[in-house]
């Protein structure tokens, strides 16, 4: 499913394109909300020009969302700390 680069049907059991991305060392790593951006805007193209069944698109951007969400309060939880310790000393 997620882990797999081709969509093998759609709903309707229609093969969908096979999708090249790649060597796996070009992929980002997913650490940085840019990053993330990134392979969100990356999916989606693959998306709009066919290359990705449009529900793989949606099902990625979804865990894509989520991982933009806990970066976001990974990142805000360390600045708030930084913050915390700034005040204490």
């Amino acid at each position: 499913m997620l882990e797999n680069n081709h969509s093998k049907s759609h709903q309707n059991g229609a093969s969908a394109p096979d999708v090249d991305s790649g060597p796996r060392d070009q992929r980002l790593p997913l650490k940085t909300a840019e990053n993330v951006r990134s392979e969100l805007a990356r999916i989606y193209r693959d998306g709009k020009f066919g290359k990705r069944d449009v529900s793989d698109v949606s099902r990625l951007a979804n865990v894509l969302n989520i991982m933009a969400r806990l970066i976001e309060t990974s990142d805000l939880e360390s600045r708030l700390e930084k913050l915390e310790k700034l005040q204490q000393s």
